[in-house]
């Protein structure tokens, strides 16, 4: 799947990122910034794994928030001169499109369900 491909891409960046954040850092901003990074991929692949189409959704949609909570670190990471400009940009622009996948993503699947409840409603 190309969007889990992209958040774990992504992750391994921010991986290595964090490891230039003062010590000071280490259980903060570090520490959040690589939580939220490392849960995309993660709960991507455990909503993939979900048998039912609204539990995908949900693992899907708390991947947005997760990916909110990326942009709004690399902010707090930029703000503190941890991370140049050019940097947050790029990081900034990479979790941008996997918020765009994972909201496609989270479409195709409502437009699943609805598809399948016609098709049963139109078989009874």
């Amino acid at each position: 799947m190309v969007v889990w491909q992209l958040a774990s891409e992504f992750s391994k960046e921010i991986y290595v990122l964090v490891q230039t954040f003062p010590i000071s850092e280490r259980y903060s901003l570090s520490d959040d910034l690589l939580r939220a990074a490392r849960s995309i991929p993660a709960n991507i692949a455990e909503g993939w794994g979900r048998l039912f189409p609204k539990e995908k959704i949900s693992f899907y949609n708390i991947e947005n928030g997760s990916a909110e909570e990326c942009a709004n670190h690399l902010i707090e990471a930029r703000n503190a001169e941890y991370v140049d400009n050019e940097t947050s940009e790029r990081l900034q622009r990479k979790v941008h499109v996997i918020a765009v996948k994972l909201t496609n993503l989270i479409s195709s699947t409502r437009k699943r369900i609805k598809f399948s409840a016609g098709r049963v409603s139109k078989s009874d």
